[in-house]
């Protein structure tokens, strides 16, 4: 449900399950300040509670109060669930407003939107590694790894153009590894250094590792005791290195299937991987291939954490998948080492947007309640960051350009974090200043005491003292 209000906001929007907690109604500006010598009513509706019918009518009858211009009301929600918040002046039509009531081990974790597979022009992408930062922060992204091909140092020249200036922004280092000898694919994000490099520079090193691997592999059918041997090494590596080892594209098909459903089977058995890019920078067809190779699995026991990732080449609008497949992560905080564990343990959701549509998001992980928390904040939370982030990420294409704008970069840093801490209810609720609702209140005696009648553009001049407006 949309919570965004044109005239009015609920602030805290997310709040704890089973805590008591005090909720303001924010108007967007002071002429619709809530005014202590109006009446105004208030419900609060959990939607997952059970009824008999959709009829049954819910009386306006909460207690609430107005203060500073915000009207206030405190509610114990007892569940996590998602609450309608309806409210309206007497006499007057209902607003509603919604929130959503999370336990305290989701509340104790921040939502994050992020792309951990991305190509620069270092690998087969089109678009240098020093804006591709900037790009993602402009479309709305907390968080982003650049993957390319055996290549670990662009993502590393990413970060590096940033080096010293504090952003929103976390640039997470990654590649996307190639053993020789198979065409399946795997992203390393998150390792203090490179696995590509070891079967690049010190082959000799790499093939023999490779070797006493294949030996422990006698039961793996001969086919595959080879390629299983080489994402062994690969997952091994990238767990050496401290980072995740994700699974990615399997029903990729660019002339036939990138993993057979063979060896799907015995890579997924095995669990190695920490987490599947279960939607990826492919047709609608091909994602949806994976969604049901990875329920199978679920199904059969060998269920793996959840990623979205665009696999952008062009790291812009020109590419369709640029910010249409994605990741939200329930980490501590906005640190690699957070977003990694978070997905470790399962606090993500796999997200898309087709190419087709614009608006309708779709969802996916093993947790309802995390897919179900995910739609609101897409609808709530996201689409506000969005806008903020937008001015971070044209600033730092600027400075990656060579501008001198570092200054203004580093006050804009905390601008999203801050809006997350007020959605929150981690900072105090923000009412109006009694200096600027004095202001209103004689804005509004002048137009009953002085100013003329008005209706759109008829004007009304009385004779003085029988001005009949009664705003």
């Amino acid at each position: 449900m949309r919570s965004t209000h044109p005239f009015y906001s609920c602030f805290p929007a997310v709040v704890c399950a089973g805590r008591e907690t005090e909720v303001a109604i924010t108007p967007s500006d002071l002429s619709r300040a809530f005014r202590e010598d109006r009446v105004y009513h208030v419900a609060v509706t959990g939607l997952d509670e059970d009824s008999l019918t959709f009829d049954v009518p819910i009386p306006l009858d909460h207690p609430c109060f107005v203060k500073n211009g915000c009207l206030h009301f405190v509610h114990r929600f007892e569940t996590e669930q998602l609450y309608a918040i309806r409210f309206c002046e007497e006499g007057k039509g209902e607003v509603k407003l919604f929130l959503y009531a999370v336990e305290e081990d989701l509340y104790n974790r921040r939502p994050l939107k992020g792309d951990l597979h991305s190509h620069s022009y270092y690998s087969d992408g089109a678009d240098c590694a020093t804006v591709a930062p900037a790009n993602f922060r402009e479309a709305g992204f907390d968080f982003f790894a650049l993957t390319d091909h055996n290549r670990y140092y662009p993502s590393q020249i990413a970060a590096k153009t940033y080096d010293g200036i504090p952003l929103g922004i976390n640039i997470i280092p990654g590649e996307e590894i190639h053993t020789p000898g198979t065409i399946l694919h795997i992203v390393h994000v998150g390792g203090k250094e490179s696995v590509c490099n070891k079967y690049i520079h010190q082959p000799e090193v790499f093939e023999a590792e490779v070797s006493e691997i294949e030996k422990t592999l006698e039961h793996i059918p001969e086919q595959y005791r080879h390629r299983m041997a080489l994402a062994t090494w690969s997952c091994r590596e990238a767990h050496k290195a401290g980072g995740l080892a994700i699974f990615s594209h399997p029903a990729w098909m660019p002339q036939r299937i990138n993993v057979t459903r063979e060896f799907c089977d015995l890579l997924l058995q095995a669990k190695m991987f920490d987490a599947m890019e279960l939607m990826a920078g492919l047709s609608d067809k091909e994602n949806n291939i994976q969604v049901a190779l990875w329920v199978e699995q679920l199904l059969a026991g060998n269920g793996l954490p959840v990623v979205g990732s665009s696999d952008s080449h062009y790291l812009n609008s020109r590419d369709r998948d640029f910010g249409k497949r994605f990741s939200i992560v329930f980490a501590k905080d906005n640190s690699t080492e957070a977003i990694l564990q978070a997905i470790r343990e399962g606090y993500s959701v796999a997200g898309e947007v087709s190419p087709h549509e614009e608006t309708n998001v779709r969802f996916y992980g093993s947790r309802l309640r995390l897919v179900k928390f995910a739609h609101f904040l897409q609808e709530n939370y996201f689409t506000q960051t969005w806008r903020l982030c937008m001015a971070e990420g044209i600033l730092m294409r600027r400075y990656a350009e060579g501008e001198a704008v570092g200054e203004v970069l580093a006050a804009l840093a905390p601008t999203v974090e801050n809006f997350y801490k007020r959605f929150y209810g981690i900072t105090p609720i923000q009412d109006f200043s009694q200096k600027d609702l004095d202001y209103i209140e004689d804005c509004r005696n002048t137009h009953r005491t002085v100013g003329p009648q008005t209706c759109g553009s008829q004007l009304y001049i009385l004779p003085h003292g029988r001005n009949k407006r009664t705003d």
